[in-house]
């Protein structure tokens, strides 16, 4: 089993129409309480205007949170991870907490809407591959306790026997100058399922996609003993 990535934003306001008017039950996970799992259901698609439409700003609206106490912890949540089924296939999207909605009928919290969903398909060959979006991103930090720190936040697209891909689109291309192979990344959180993953990492290559919906952008291959060579890591990453 694999993933990939959906970042068209017309295909994704599909997607959450489907998942309002069919009301599955949804995942909420909040970096840093990675072991608690709230559940809620997406209730409504609101608009930075009165007139909704693609061109506009879309906000997603939950229901409040089971149990209780994530309606206090989602409000301060630096990164919330949204896992859900669509037509049986597991996707996961991080968002922001930008409100709370007391307009009916929709009562709940007020999200940011996501840039990329991550969905399961299937792959013809061997990778060790999530069996439900568990790897989400990456974040990456340069120059950690410096005046020039810089955090990346990097969707992980990869993930085989050799290590993790980053993906490295264009907003982020200054990144791919300041590393380079042979480099070691002291500063590495990868956000998964059951844990807040930090390691540090050695890259291995940076590669340019020559074609398909990233063509243009680059992979960062990451290699770190802390994640190839635990069994008990391995199996969060393999979920």
């Amino acid at each position: 089993m694999g993933c990939y990535i959906l970042d068209d934003k017309e295909k994704i306001v599909r997607v959450f129409n489907d998942v309002v008017s069919n009301g599955p039950i949804i995942r909420v996970r909040m970096a840093g309480e990675d072991t608690i799992i709230f559940a809620s259901k997406v209730i409504g698609i609101e608009y930075d205007h009165v007139s909704s439409g693609i061109g506009k700003k879309p906000r997603l609206v939950i229901e409040k949170l089971t149990p209780e106490q994530g309606n206090v912890l989602i409000q301060s949540a630096r990164r919330i991870f949204l896992e859900f089924l669509v037509r049986g296939n597991p996707c996961c999207c991080s968002v922001q907490c930008v409100g709370i909605s007391n307009v009916y009928p929709n009562f709940g919290f007020v999200l940011g809407f996501p840039e990329s969903i991550e969905i399961q398909e299937r792959r013809r060959e061997e990778r060790f591959t999530y069996e439900t979006p568990k790897v989400v991103s990456a974040e990456v930090i340069l120059g950690k306790g410096t005046k020039k720190a810089r955090v990346y936040d990097l969707n992980v697209i990869d993930y085989a026997r050799h290590g993790l891909g980053l993906l490295v689109t264009r907003k982020d291309f200054d990144l791919l100058q300041l590393v380079k192979k042979g480099d070691t990344l002291s500063d590495i959180t990868f956000f998964c399922k059951s844990a807040l993953i930090k390691v540090s990492g050695t890259v291995r290559h940076k590669t340019k996609i020559e074609d398909g919906k990233y063509r243009g952008c680059y992979i960062i291959g990451i290699e770190s003993p802390e994640l190839i060579g635990s069994d008990r890591i391995r199996r969060d990453l393999q979920g």
